[in-house]
């Protein structure tokens, strides 16, 4: 009696799903395979430098161009720049609107009409947005401040500040009243200035503006002149939608 041999599994007793009759014909597909795989894995890193990472040659330049122009533009507000003050923010806006201002001075390829009507409401943003909280009112604040009370200094060297508290707190709150106001003021034109006039009152301005108007001048033009001259005389630039170099 011998020993029990192991069962081997035949090779050739599995299903054949293919076969080539030469075994040049089952290399050259066995290559062909191996290429479209490697063109494959090659398109997968090229759509992922250029698609994710936005490796396209010229969106990379331009944006790397800008990048540091940014920040030699920007510079003198960024090193300045602080999260905790509103100030801070409208300053940062404020610097924006100058830059596009020299951008459309010097760069700008609008009708110089238009452009000098949208010029001067970008220039009216500025001056109003400097309008706010500016020195003077600063001034003012300090001077409130200045002449309120007694002031007391002690042998140990401490300083101690009297004011009559509810004649001091009531010209204080009047004081903050009366800025309160003006800035208030300031940015209700620096918003219809940002929003700029409306089509409505536009026109209503225009028919108001032709109806006065002396009819040996209405007929001297076209209506599509006249309207355009009306129309410039109404329009004054304002709308941060237009406002493009």
């Amino acid at each position: 009696m011998g020993l029990d041999k192991k069962s081997e599994e035949n090779p050739f007793s599995k299903e054949v799903v293919k076969e080539w009759t030469t075994e040049q014909e089952y290399w050259d597909e066995w290559y062909e395979e191996l290429e479209d795989r490697h063109a494959k894995w090659s398109t997968k890193i090229k759509d992922f430098f250029v698609y994710r990472i936005g490796w396209r040659t010229r969106e990379w330049w331009i944006n790397t161009k800008w990048y540091f122009h940014n920040l030699r533009i920007f510079q003198p507000v960024l090193k300045t720049w602080r999260s905790f003050d509103y100030h801070y923010q409208v300053d940062l806006f404020k610097f924006g609107i100058e830059q596009l201002i020299k951008a459309k001075e010097y760069y700008g390829n609008e009708l110089a009409e238009d452009a000098e009507k949208r010029i001067g409401a970008m220039k009216a943003l500025i001056a109003e947005i400097d309008r706010d909280y500016d020195e003077e009112v600063r001034e003012r604040m300090k001077f409130d401040r200045r002449n309120s009370g007694r002031v007391t200094k002690y042998a140990d060297g401490s300083v101690c500040f009297h004011h009559d508290s509810e004649g001091y707190e009531d010209e204080l709150h009047k004081l903050f009243e009366e800025i309160a106001k003006e800035r208030k003021l300031h940015y209700q034109k620096i918003f219809d200035l940002i929003i700029g006039q409306s089509k409505e009152d536009i026109e209503k301005e225009m028919e108001r503006r032709i109806a006065m108007m002396p009819e040996e001048e209405k007929q001297s033009m076209s209506k599509a002149e006249l309207n355009h001259k009306v129309y410039m005389e109404v329009w004054n630039g304002s709308g941060i939608e237009g406002w493009y170099d």
